[in-house]
């Protein structure tokens, strides 16, 4: 057989299927797993619907636990000289207290900062590479079908004999029709939070910094949050005089769905309202869709079944409002990656993956449950619940999971949430 430049066997030459690995879906996930498998030798096909990419509204955050996993993949850099935005500071803005300002290389366990960009652009680059890379692209094609076995199928259009592969990996979004199809089962969790998001273009920076702590060069997500109105706004830089805005709101807070045109002077009260600056509005324009969407969690338990893998969105999608979905999708890539490159057996590498991600995706849906609780639930109880617990976090900050650095690995047991609740 023949040897790559590490003089290990290509991966393509230990089986005789179409391609090692069929994608469905040339997004994030699809493009980033492509990109480490095809540069190990796989034969990789990736098949994407879209002959452009569009824009989704969400999408275009890295926390830095996330871009830990960008770096792992090999797509942190490309990216950055392509496309994104290196974030390194973080700064909240909570009514009745004291701004805070985080320096993120400098309190994060890897010294990694968030990062931002255009979602299309993102999907473009990566995908591109993923070509560079040897990974075959079909553009513009529907997956009608695919069929478990031991060398899964995938049909495209009216083929009905299809393409075989030694694993077929949907990565096609939160809304898969193919997962369906297949049979997996999607789980559901309450509906609490919304989200509406926009972009504004203009000669302003939503990245800027608000507290007089300026640092030439450097960019802050900023976060606002209101206890009293539950809601919550999220703002940043993604591209030059491009910025993305977020109100998350607890599904009783606004009283409408905000969405189109209709609705872009009332998305501007609440934003103020919260606490975005004015001149950020007085500055700039509107673009682009504009819509609002539930939190709900959604996910699969045990993403993997004969011969065929979910990831991303696919597998599971925790709640936009915390803005960890691309952070999340990227740990699934990395998680299989290794699966699949520690052994020549990928159906057990496949089930391996499954469990590696159902244990971190369960406790993400914990850690995120915590947040929800303590920081959006309504009444007078849970008022004097969030004074109390401020008033802690004041004294001892590590009593907040440090979610933003850790991801899933920041503590989500009881002990945790007595903690973060200020019951202990």
């Amino acid at each position: 057989m023949p040897e790559n430049r590490n003089g290990e066997t290509p991966l393509s030459a230990r089986i005789r299927a179409d391609y090692d690995l069929i994608i469905v879906g040339g997004g994030l996930a699809g493009s980033s797993l492509a990109i480490a498998l095809a540069g190990c030798g796989a034969r990789v096909l990736i098949i994407e619907q879209q002959k452009e990419f569009r824009d989704r509204i969400r999408g275009e955050l890295l926390m830095p636990w996330g871009s830990l996993e960008a770096d792992r993949l090999g797509v942190y850099g490309l990216l950055l000289r392509k496309c994104a935005i290196e974030v390194a500071y973080f700064s909240n803005f909570t009514n009745g207290l004291r701004p805070t300002v985080r320096d993120l290389p400098a309190t994060t366990p890897a010294a990694t900062s968030c990062m931002t960009f255009p979602h299309p652009e993102m999907q473009a680059v990566l995908l591109k590479n993923a070509e560079v890379h040897g990974a075959e692209v079909m553009r513009g094609k529907v997956v009608s079908a695919v069929t478990f076995g031991g060398m899964p199928r995938v049909h495209v259009g009216g083929d009905a004999k299809g393409l075989s592969a030694r694993l077929v990996v949907l990565a096609d979004g939160r809304d898969s029709r193919l997962r369906s199809a297949l049979g997996f089962e999607v789980q559901h969790g309450s509906e609490q939070l919304f989200t509406a998001g926009m972009v504004l273009e203009g000669d302003v920076n939503f990245s800027e910094f608000l507290t007089g702590e300026v640092r030439p060069s450097a960019n802050t997500i900023n976060l606002f949050y209101d206890p009293a109105g539950g809601r919550m706004v999220i703002a940043m830089r993604i591209a030059p005089q491009r910025n993305r805005i977020y109100l998350i709101y607890r599904n009783d807070a606004v009283g409408t769905r905000l969405s189109g045109r209709r609705s872009v002077d009332e998305m501007i009260r609440q934003l103020r309202d919260v606490g975005a600056p004015g001149h950020w509005f007085d500055r700039s324009q509107q673009a682009g869709p504009f819509a609002s969407f539930d939190g709900s969690q959604r996910w699969v338990d045990k993403p993997y079944r004969d011969g065929v893998v979910l990831v991303g969105d696919a597998a599971a999608a925790t709640d936009p409002a915390w803005g960890r979905g691309l952070s999340r999708t990227l740990r699934d890539v990395r998680l299989l990656k290794d699966r699949l490159l520690e052994s020549s057996d990928w159906r057990s590498a496949a089930e391996a993956y499954a469990k590696d991600h159902d244990d971190f995706c369960g406790r993400m849906r914990r850690l995120e449950a915590m947040q929800t609780a303590l920081l959006f639930e309504p009444g007078a109880a849970a008022d004097r619940r969030r004074e109390n617990a401020f008033a802690l976090f004041a004294r001892d900050p590590t009593r907040v999971p440090d979610a933003i650095g850790l991801g899933p690995e920041a503590p989500s047991d009881d002990h945790a949430r007595a903690r973060y609740f200020g019951e202990i």
